[in-house]
């Protein structure tokens, strides 16, 4: 029976003590009951509309012409003049472990949209920003840099004006601390938007492994804290679903960990495949949420040799800009519409073209 016409539970939940049988259950025979209950999600959410996002003066604001948001969750921009399409940007409120916007998952900034990612930070009063993916990876503009890059450097997006305050690079992520100023309204006062940007996932596929997702997640909450009052945090990669689902999942579940509820990893991804399209949008990602939780539950994250809710690892220098000995950059591939080393071939991700 295929899973289009069996019912489908929507709660799976599992106990802590029981975690690891399941991870081992599941991954017996290659995957195979991976396979299974991540079939049950690929249909999840697709009836919903996301006509705002189809109009032709929106089509060149998405950078995939098939994830486009629903109507129903997408974030609106305060409209500009009352013109058409001036509300509308890539991006969807998804919920977290403490409210049910907790999260706004976007795409990443083309050139055209990096003002409109900006003004959504500013409206919807963003305490941070979560960055997924590097601008460039295998050749290939995967998101397009929208923040100053030096310290005290300020650059002008619409009507914000956005300062680097600082930037320390960890070993396998940034965190940067920006300072917006609202030019257009006088007496305003400045915010501060924290950037957490992990820039060791791989081109293809997951992390080899868990324990550096693990720790920016754990850094990212000590940045920003757990409030049933906060504004949602902005989570980006390329498309705004693979990574971003995976992230804002673990999230989820180490939040659980403290109060002793069982984990429903297929219902946190069921609930956000109902709010924004493929989120966790690989099975191999689906999998590595699980492999995530299970290092954290078998009290493994003292294997990096630091501790993972007090401190940071010591910051490594910048590399020097053409330092010799360094490889050479690969050949950039072979550019095809239905072609993106973010996304499975069988998911039929298309570029917009823009």
């Amino acid at each position: 029976m295929s899973a289009k016409t069996r019912p489908i539970p929507l709660r799976r939940p599992v106990h802590a003590t029981d975690f690891a049988e399941h991870v081992r259950l599941m991954s017996a025979d290659s995957d195979f009951r991976f396979s299974e209950e991540y079939e049950d999600l690929k249909q999840v959410g697709r009836s919903q509309t996301c006509i705002s996002a189809d109009l032709p003066v929106n089509r060149a604001k998405n950078r995939f012409t098939n994830i486009l948001p629903y109507d129903h969750s997408r974030v609106k921009l305060v409209p500009v003049d009352d013109e058409d399409g001036t509300d509308y940007i890539n991006a969807s409120y998804i919920p977290g472990f403490n409210s049910p916007r907790e999260f706004i998952a976007a795409q990443g900034p083309l050139p055209s949209t990096r003002d409109h990612f900006w003004r959504m930070v500013w409206e919807q009063q963003c305490p941070a920003v979560v960055a997924l993916t590097k601008c460039v990876e295998k050749g290939r503009d995967k998101c397009h840099q929208y923040w100053p890059d030096r310290s005290e450097l300020s650059l002008t997006y619409a009507d914000i004006e956005v300062t680097m305050m600082n930037e320390t690079t960890y070993d396998e992520f940034v965190v940067r601390e920006f300072r917006l100023t609202h030019l257009s309204e006088a007496g305003t006062p400045s915010r501060t938007v924290k950037h957490l940007h992990y820039m060791s996932w791989p081109d293809f596929g997951v992390p080899e492994k868990a324990s550096g997702l693990v720790h920016f997640a754990r850094v990212f909450r000590q940045k920003v804290p757990p409030s049933k009052t906060c504004k949602p945090t902005v989570v980006h990669c390329s498309a705004g679903v693979g990574r971003s689902g995976t992230f804002i999942a673990l999230d989820r579940l180490m939040q659980t960990i403290p109060t002793a509820e069982p984990f429903d990893i297929f219902g946190i991804v069921y609930g956000m495949r109902k709010e924004r399209v493929c989120m966790v949008q690989t099975e191999q990602q689906y999998i590595f949420i699980h492999h995530c939780l299970l290092y954290v539950l078998e009290g493994r994250e003292n294997d990096t040799g630091y501790p993972p809710h007090s401190q940071y690892p010591k910051p490594v220098p910048p590399p020097v800009i053409g330092q010799s000995g360094l490889p050479a950059p690969p050949p950039p591939p072979r550019i095809e519409v239905h072609q993106n080393p973010a996304f499975e071939d069988d998911e039929g991700i298309a570029e917009s073209g823009v």
